[in-house]
């Protein structure tokens, strides 16, 4: 016999989290300082429902109808479950109820202002009042019958009550003391047997101390060797068999009370903290729920693995054996007599026999009854558990069980969907640019819960009928149209674009119209849709590919661009962590496909280079784990991810309307926080994305990781750098400037890639040029020395004398200094204002009179005079069958 633990679900923030079973055991609910509660169905429960009842909620007790919660008001509050409508409030004190018990028509409750009130009956008034802790209630429990109630204090003490005489009974002290029950993470939690009342347990150090509660001395103390470290809180199951206690370490201890001694117990996690509380399952003996100081909710459940080589547990499962078949006489062979004081043992023979293959029964029927008894049956072939398969959604969308709740809401506007009590509901369009279109309100008759909008039309749609309603925002006279999908197709997916309506059908079919109705093409999906994205002209559906593995499910998209009546195909597949989800689907505002998963990892396509990129990690914007951010839309242009943060859940609620916030991307770079790792990164992101002067933006970083690789004494990475972004600008300022730190040798290095540069950039040019026709551009660079094919050592750099320190300073403060020679086979282009020495250096160039010539130099010469003179090889490029050369002399 052993318990075993269940993966840890985030249920709240950081802080003291309780729980509770229901008396039925349906739900657990919990509670924590974010001031929700929530109701989990199971600790698998994808989805639980929320409650907000203040800024924090401390200790919550069920009696059955009714929640009594105490909150930051300092009352203890009721509330009719599961609605959770207002329903008075039954005590006030004059600091938050820390813990609070409800038995045998008696309410208990202790607070932080040390007192404890006990009321009988659910209305408030004539409750008593129990005074001696100098310090705050930690934890309470009462035997109502006996009239018992024993509550632990920041003190250090635990107190023995008869609650209706208000008369103190015993005290014991040696707890540990606290100032606070935020800073308390030792909570003793007494808890009586709850059957008879007999025995209260408590929790100190590392052991747990049942007393007897006839003359309240101990009558045995529980410890478990597999623990290092103290229990925190201890709870009795309903049945009062076993006993729970938990760990500063996030450690459970289950004991068998009768027997005292311990269950063997899973081991904890390395990411459970100190276990805050512990609640058993009243619906049976086999599941005891947890919660930890980082607002953790897991449980540990009983599974049945015999102890082996221990004589006792084989004859427990003989007897079950036994007890599983019932003896009676067979037709074909005659029953021996039964006297009543066993079990015949031919009965037992056949019955085993049963479960034997028929070819091996005769073998196994001349063997000797011993052997047959200790013939274990065959282990059943263990199943293995596939990864759960995504159903289909819509993007940026709400659950749709939930009577008011989002349809859409992205950069263009927000649906949102009411349903009255009455059962009539209503959808509202609201634009964020009102000269789009004015706000709508349409009644939803039709029973839609898909939607999608754009700048162009309104979509909306049901899964569960074959209708689609589309209404055309920017046409004149007839605006809306509908139609109904053949042979009784239902609409899994929906999406609307500036341009065209895409649906995908129940039937695996993409339909595709324009925005006033016109049929434009049907494609196949290959397999079950996921969710549906567009921009302007193009479409993107995710689908299933294949069976989930037992990790992770396999995503692949399908690319649609619609051109005319021309259109174009392409299939890619969705890449996702193992164990997570995708979330959210859709475009960039410069109309790059992306995505995000459960977890809030953004990552984008970028189509010519043919590859997902991680772009925003949203959790990194979070300040608690259990906090969500609901992706609203992605700006390339801004660097921008629009999202709603939604706190302990993963939607957020219509009422009070949520603030929208902006994330600023950045790619998950090894030591972010260094200097050069923000550099790269925007590198990086300026190279990637469609970013509003991103040339620019390229240089001014390059030249800053230039400076920082000069500044910390790694030229290798300096000149590896100018040589990986290949452009002849750039090249000129990091010759400048190492020149002007002293840096000649690393000069003249960068000076020997000039050639290799300039065809890089030439054939860049060209494939621009060429890109339309189709023709393949081949680079041919000059041949570089490498390092083993140079003999002797490497060149130092250059003591100047002071004489040869104003010739360099006179050469590199020349104006003319980067006036290079024209080259008529290349075409010229304009220089942009932002591309000039004066933005990276603070320098001006003045501009030569008419007239007059501007002095040839080469920037070999007019940067390092020193330089010795070298001969530059041809370079070529290569377009086609053509040869362009280059002479440089």
């Amino acid at each position: 016999m052993s318990f075993s633990r269940s993966a840890l679900r985030y249920a709240h923030t950081n802080g003291y989290t309780g729980l509770l079973y229901t008396p039925r055991g349906e739900f657990i609910i919990t509670w924590g300082t974010d001031g929700d509660i929530r109701h989990w169905t199971c600790i698998s429960d994808d989805d639980p429902r929320s409650s907000c009842l203040g800024e924090f909620v401390m200790c919550l007790a069920h009696t059955g109808t009714r929640l009594l919660a105490s909150t930051d008001r300092n009352t203890v509050h009721a509330y009719t479950f599961p609605d959770m409508d207002s329903d008075g409030i039954l005590m006030r004190f004059t600091a938050p109820a820390t813990c609070l018990k409800v038995q045998g028509g008696y309410t208990a409750a202790g607070s932080e202002d040390t007192t404890i009130k006990v009321l009988k009956g659910d209305t408030a008034g004539n409750e008593t009042v129990l005074e001696g802790h100098t310090g705050p209630v930690l934890a309470l429990d009462m035997f109502a019958e006996r009239k018992l109630l024993a509550s632990v204090a920041g003190d250090g003490n635990l107190k023995v009550w008869n609650f209706e005489e208000g008369k103190e009974l015993k005290s014991i002290s040696g707890l540990p003391k606290v100032n606070s029950f935020e800073s308390a993470s030792h909570y003793g939690t007494p808890t009586f047997e709850p059957q008879s009342g007999e025995l209260l347990a408590y929790a100190v150090d590392n052991q747990i101390v049942v007393l007897n509660t006839a003359n309240w001395e101990v009558a045995f103390t529980l410890r478990d060797d597999a623990v290092s470290s103290n229990y925190s809180c201890c709870q009795f199951s309903p049945n009062g068999e076993r006993l729970a206690a938990g760990t500063t370490k996030g450690e459970i201890s289950i004991f068998d009370v009768k027997k005292r001694r311990s269950v063997s117990v899973e081991m904890p996690p390395n990411d459970c903290n100190s276990i805050t509380c512990l609640a058993w399952n009243r619906s049976g003996e086999e599941e005891v729920a947890f919660c930890d100081a980082t607002g953790q909710l897991g449980t540990v459940f009983f599974t049945d693995a015999a102890e082996g080589g221990v004589e006792e547990g084989l004859v427990d499962d003989q007897a079950e054996l036994l007890d599983d078949y019932e003896f009676e006489g067979d037709g074909d062979v005659e029953a021996p007599v039964d006297d009543g004081d066993g079990v015949s043992l031919e009965q037992l023979k056949r019955k085993v026999m049963k479960f034997a293959d028929p070819a091996d029964q005769d073998d196994a029927s001349n063997q000797s009854l011993a052997s047959s008894s200790r013939t274990a049956p065959v282990a059943a072939a263990p199943q293995i558990k596939l990864f759960k398969q995504q159903t289909a959604f819509q993007p940026s969308a709400t659950p749709s069980d939930l009577e008011h709740r989002y349809m859409a809401w992205n950069d263009v506007g927000i649906v949102t969907a009411h349903v009255e009590p009455s059962g009539d509901g209503a959808i509202d369009v609201e634009f964020h640019d009102a000269s789009i279109h004015h706000a709508l309100h349409i009644s939803n008759y039709n029973h839609h819960n898909l939607a999608s909008l754009s700048s162009g039309a309104l979509a909306l749609a049901s899964n569960e009928s074959s209708k689609l309603v589309v209404i055309a925002l920017a046409a004149a006279g007839n605006k809306e149209w509908s139609l109904s999908l053949p042979d009784c197709e239902s609409v899994e997916a929906l999406v609307a674009t500036s341009h065209l309506i895409a649906v995908a059908t129940s039937s695996s079919f993409l339909r595709i119209f324009s925005v006033m109705g016109t049929q434009r093409e049907v494609l196949t999906i290959p397999g079950p849709v996921v969710a549906l994205a567009g921009h302007e002209h193009s479409l993107m559906v995710v689908y299933h590919s294949s069976a989930p593995s037992q990790t992770q499910q396999h995503l692949s998209a399908m690319l649609v661009n619609i051109n005319g009546l021309s259109l174009r195909q392409e299939y890619l597949p969705v890449p996702l962590t193992p164990g997570r989800q995708l979330s959210w689907l859709g475009y960039s505002d410069t109309g790059s496909p992306s995505i995000a998963d459960n977890m809030g990892l953004m990552q984008l396509y970028r189509r010519s280079s043919n590859a997902w990129f991680p772009i925003c990690d949203t959790i990194k914007h979070s300040t608690s784990v259990s906090h969500n951010f609901f992706v609203v839309a992605v700006s390339e242009r801004r660097q921008i991810v629009q999202a709603v943060l939604c706190r302990g859940t993963s939607y957020p609620m219509t009422n009070p309307r949520p603030m929208l916030q902006e994330l600023r991307m950045q790619i998950p770079l090894c030591d972010i926080e260094v200097e050069k790792s923000e550099l790269e990164d925007a590198l990086l992101r300026s190279s990637l994305m469609q970013v509003d002067g991103a040339e620019k933006m390229q240089k001014e970083t390059a030249i800053k990781l230039f400076a920082l690789a000069c500044s910390s004494e790694c030229e290798t990475r300096a000149r590896e750098l100018i040589e990986s972004i290949a452009c002849t600008e750039l090249l000129q300022l990091a010759v400048k400037y190492a020149t002007k730190r002293g840096r000649i040798n690393l000069s003249d290095r960068l000076c020997e890639l000039l050639p290799q540069l300039e065809a890089v950039q030439e054939a860049r040019k060209q494939q621009t040029l060429l890109g339309a026709s189709g023709i393949a551009a081949t680079i041919v660079l000059p041949m570089t020395p490498t390092a083993g094919s140079q003999s002797g050592p490497k060149p130092k750099a250059i003591e100047l004398s002071s004489a040869k320190r104003g010739t360099l300073k006179r050469f590199t403060n020349s104006p003319n200094m980067f006036k290079a020679a024209s080259r008529p086979s290349t075409p010229e282009i304009t220089q942009s204002p932002l591309d000039t020495q004066e933005n990276i250096f603070g320098e001006s160039e003045p501009e030569i009179p008419l007239g007059k010539s501007a002095e040839q130099r080469t920037p070999l010469n007019s940067v390092n005079p020193f330089a010795m003179k070298r001969k530059l090889g041809d370079t070529g490029v290569i377009f086609g069958s053509e040869k362009l050369k280059l002479a440089k002399k």
